[in-house]
C-alpha cells in the first residue's frame, strides 16, 4: 500500500526545514533546492506542497503569527493585577533562541512589510492582542483590582504595542539578560502603580 502522507504535518517540515536554510543562508541567497535538500526531499515533491520560496514566505507567516496568538492569548483570565502583569512578564521573557530568530524573521519577512495584505495581517493581530488585553483589564475592573476611569480599550492597545516594542529591542539591539530583565521589571511596575485603585 502506498504511504499515507499527512499534508500539514509535510508542509510543516518543509517550513522548518525553510527556517534553516534561511537563517543560515540569507533568505535571499537560499534556493528552494537549498530547501528541498534539508527537507530531505527532491524539489519536484517539494513544489507539490509550496510552488515557490514566496508561498514558503507566507505559509511561514501564517504559522508565526499563528503560534504567537497561541501563546499571547490561551491564557486564562487574570482575576488579580498582579497575575497579569505576571503573564505580561512571561509574555515578554522571550527565550535566547527567539531572541535570535528575530532579526532572521526581519531578514525574511521585511520586504513583506511593503504589501499591504501582509501589514493588515500583521495589524490584526495585534488588534486582536489589544482586545485580548482590554478583556483582561476589564475583568480587573470588574474585581477591583484596576481604576474605574481606565479606558480598557485604548490601555490595552497601548500594551500590545508596548510588549511589541521590548521583544524586538530584546532581539534586535542584543540586550543582555540583566538589563532586559530591569527593563521588564520597571515597565510592569509603571503599569501596575499607575492602574491601581489606590492611584486615583
Amino acid at each position: 500500500m502506498p504511504k499515507i502522507v499527512d499534508r500539514e504535518e509535510m508542509q510543516s517540515g518543509i517550513l522548518d526545514a525553510a527556517m534553516q536554510v534561511f537563517t543560515a543562508r540569507g533568505y535571499h541567497a537560499a534556493t528552494i533546492a537549498d530547501v528541498a535538500k534539508t527537507a530531505g526531499l527532491g524539489k519536484g515533491t517539494l513544489y507539490l506542497y509550496f510552488k515557490n520560496k514566496e508561498a514558503m514566505t507566507e505559509a511561514m507567516i501564517e504559522r508565526h503569527f499563528a503560534g504567537l496568538e497561541t501563546a499571547f492569548m490561551d491564557a486564562a483570565m487574570p482575576d488579580t493585577l498582579e497575575t497579569f502583569t505576571a503573564s505580561l512578564d512571561a509574555t515578554m521573557n522571550v527565550p535566547d533562541e527567539h531572541a535570535k530568530f528575530i532579526p532572521v524573521f526581519f531578514e525574511v519577512f521585511g520586504p513583506s512589510f511593503a504589501s499591504e495584505s501582509f501589514s493588515q495581517k500583521v495589524a490584526a493581530f495585534f488588534e486582536r492582542l489589544g482586545v485580548h488585553y482590554s478583556k483582561c483589564l476589564s475583568n480587573l475592573q470588574e474585581q477591583g483590582e484596576i481604576r474605574r476611569d481606565i479606558d480598557t480599550k485604548l490601555f490595552g492597545r497601548m500594551l500590545a504595542s508596548t510588549i511589541d516594542g521590548m521583544i524586538l529591542h530584546r532581539g534586535l539591539f542584543g540586550l543582555s539578560k540583566a538589563r532586559y530583565a530591569k527593563m521588564r521589571k520597571q515597565m510592569l511596575c509603571m503599569i501596575a502603580e499607575g492602574s491601581r485603585l489606590h492611584s486615583q
